[in-house]
Order: C-alpha cells, then structure tokens, then sequence
C-alpha cells in the first residue's frame, strides 16, 4: 500500500463494489428515519385533530392528559426557542459590532502568560526527561521509578513558578 492511502480513511461503502454493505446501511439508515418519524407524525396528526375537532388530522388516541401535555409542551419549546433566539441575536449583534470596530476585542486568555506556563513546563519535562527532539525521536522510552510524575505535579510546578514571579 502507498503512503497516500496508507495514512486515509477509508470508507467501504462509497467504495466500488461491497453492494452487501451498501444494501444493510441504507436498509439500517431508512428504518432509523422511520423509527424517528412515525412517532412524531402520529403525534402531530393526532394533535392538528385535537386542535381542529376532527376536521384536520387522525386521533390515533384520545387521552386528555395526552392532550394537556401536548399543550405544555408547546409551550415551554416556544418558550425555549425564544430563549435560544434572544441568545443568537445578542452574540450576533455583539460579533457584528465587534467585526466593524465598534466594540473592544478583549482576549481570551493572556498569550505572555501561556507562552511563560508553556515554557516552564518545558523547562521542567526536559530536566527531567530529556530534550523535547529527543523525546520525539525516540521509538520507546522506558521511565525510571523516580521519573514518574505524581499527581498534579506539572500544575504545581508551573503555578510555584508563577508565584516566584509575581513577587
């Protein structure tokens, strides 16, 4: 096998040939859509009737808590839709104005201080286990009893850094 295939993903189903495959996904794929949408077909008929008093839609049962749940239903994903509407337009509205200027650009994190912890960590993986090349290169590297990191290690290590910085 070439290096270019060798290192893709391949998908028998869009591939010449394997009908068998084919066949039972899409098979599998329509009875998933079916099992999705039946339920909610009879539900929306069921309810355009209770709605329409028969004129629209089938009853396919007629259970008034059935109904009440339905209408509380209705209500709260209108509710919930709202909520999710107001929520896009804001940030719509502030990444519009953010893209035209108008307002400031906070960062989202501090890049001298990540590049600093970065650094640090660096500084201390290499102390202890060699330099990052040679970490790379190696096929197997075997870590001695007292090399081992303990729990939170690195965190602290950065974070005593930080603390020798400040002051």
């Amino acid at each position: 096998m070439n290096t270019s295939t060798r290192n893709n993903y391949r998908d028998h189903f869009f591939e010449h040939g394997h009908w068998g495959i084919k066949i039972r996904q899409v098979l599998v794929a329509l009875a998933c859509w079916l099992i999705l949408f039946i339920p909610i077909i009879i539900t929306s008929a069921t309810y355009l009737a209770y709605l329409t008093h028969g004129r629209h839609g089938h009853f396919f049962w007629h259970y008034a808590e059935g109904f009440q749940e339905l209408n509380f239903l209705v209500i709260f994903l209108t509710f919930a839709l709202g909520m999710i509407a107001v929520f896009c337009l804001a940030m719509g509205y502030i990444q519009f104005q953010r893209s035209r200027g108008l307002v400031n650009k906070w960062p989202l994190f501090d890049i001298t201080k990540n590049q600093w912890e970065r650094q640090t960590a660096e500084k201390f993986m290499t102390a202890r286990f060699g330099t990052e090349k040679q970490r790379q290169n190696l096929r197997n590297y075997t870590v001695k009893p007292e090399q081992n990191l303990t729990k939170n290690q690195l965190k602290k290590v950065i974070a005593n850094k930080n603390m020798e910085a400040d002051s």
